[in-house]
């Protein structure tokens, strides 16, 4: 996905050199410069601006301007996301099949070590961990093509798509990922014809895995009942409010949080992981302020907004379901990372700025 992301910009430079204009304005030009300000200043604001290593996450942002840059129209953004949901496809089926095999085939044919373990042990089956260490990572990835599957008009993303994608997330055993996938059918079954057949095709393929895998079920109950599993995540969100108490208009410097959080993590022993605050939005408001938490949420709020708007004025019927999916798209991540910084995550990044870029370049055909 970064070599993809990185090419298409390479060749946009190139094909601009040579006089043809691939490189142009996008509709979020003002609003993402006005986030990357803002992110800035509280670096600035920190002291410490040269000493800020998590600014190299951004750079996956390049991906919204290479894919923008080379959809030629609307129908050509149609025909992108069909090939990116049968890439999709191809990674649940891996992720089911990893789920109760345990397979780790890629890491295995380069004789490397496997990540692959149940979440629990003695549990029977496998979480999807995913072809490196993060099973997280993958079933966040995952919620940006099912929402074109659960809109679209072609029968394949509608019969194939959205029982692999539901299937595979299910076994992911990603909390956070369950519940933008059940948000992100309800909205469906709002906005889309025939919806509420998947949501029902998605609810039973949930159940359907849950009398199939005992393992699942070991993992599934505690993970939703018990308050000892979600102690460590409770004790996350109390050190990320109080560095936003202490630091409530710049946070901590951007690209400085792993740095500079480790004492507000001593307060709380209870909080299990140190890396981030499992928010998108605690993140940022952290590391940020809230200033920089402004300027995100304008970022997504002008996301969806043009979204609503290519969704409007979409005539043809492929090219209006693409909209709307990618604004389902767009809602599950934001609902999924209310539970996990995807936001940071390269690979969940680099499907959202992709989804933005098809949305984006909807809209532009529109008008």
């Amino acid at each position: 996905m970064q070599i993809g992301a990185v090419g298409l910009v390479v060749l946009a430079v190139v094909a601009s050199a040579q006089g043809k204009p691939v490189v142009r304005r996008t509709p979020l030009d003002e609003v993402l410069l006005a986030m990357v300000a803002a992110f800035a200043l509280s670096t600035l604001a920190s002291g410490h601006p040269l000493d800020a290593p998590g600014w190299g996450r951004l750079w996956i942002a390049v991906t919204y301007f290479g894919v923008f840059w080379w959809l030629e129209d609307a129908r050509g953004a149609v025909r992108f996301v069909g090939w990116l949901v049968a890439a999709a496809c191809v990674v649940a089926v891996y992720g089911i099949l990893q789920h109760y095999t345990g397979a780790d085939w890629y890491r295995e044919l380069l004789g490397r070590r496997r990540f692959v373990r149940p979440r629990i042990e003695g549990a029977h089956g496998y979480a999807a961990v995913g072809f490196f260490r993060n099973y997280l990572t993958y079933a966040h990835v995952l919620l940006l093509p099912l929402g074109f599957a659960l809109v679209s008009r072609a029968r394949w993303m509608r019969l194939v798509g959205v029982p692999l994608l539901g299937l595979a997330l299910v076994f992911s055993t990603a909390r956070g990922a369950w519940i933008a996938a059940v948000a992100m059918a309800l909205v469906a079954m709002a906005t889309g014809r025939g919806a509420g057949m998947r949501l029902a095709v998605l609810g039973g393929v949930a159940a359907l895995a849950v009398a199939l895998s005992p393992g699942l079920r070991e993992q599934m109950l505690p993970a939703l009942t018990s308050s000892e599993m979600n102690a460590g995540r409770v004790g996350i969100y109390a050190a990320n409010l109080d560095i936003v108490a202490d630091h409530p208009v710049f946070g901590l410097g951007f690209g400085r949080y792993q740095k500079v959080a480790r004492p507000y993590y001593e307060r709380h022993p209870e909080a299990d992981r140190r890396s981030h605050a499992h928010n998108n939005f605690l993140q940022i408001a952290a590391e940020a302020g809230l200033l920089g938490l402004a300027a995100f949420t304008l970022l997504f709020a002008t996301v969806l907004r043009f979204g609503i708007e290519a969704v409007h004025r979409s005539r043809d019927p492929a090219v209006h379901a693409t909209a709307l999916g990618a604004c389902l798209g767009i809602t599950g991540f934001l609902v999924g990372g209310l539970t996990q910084y995807s936001f940071g995550d390269t690979e969940v990044a680099a499907a959202m700025w992709a989804t933005t870029a098809v949305l984006m370049r909807i809209r532009e055909a529109g008008r």
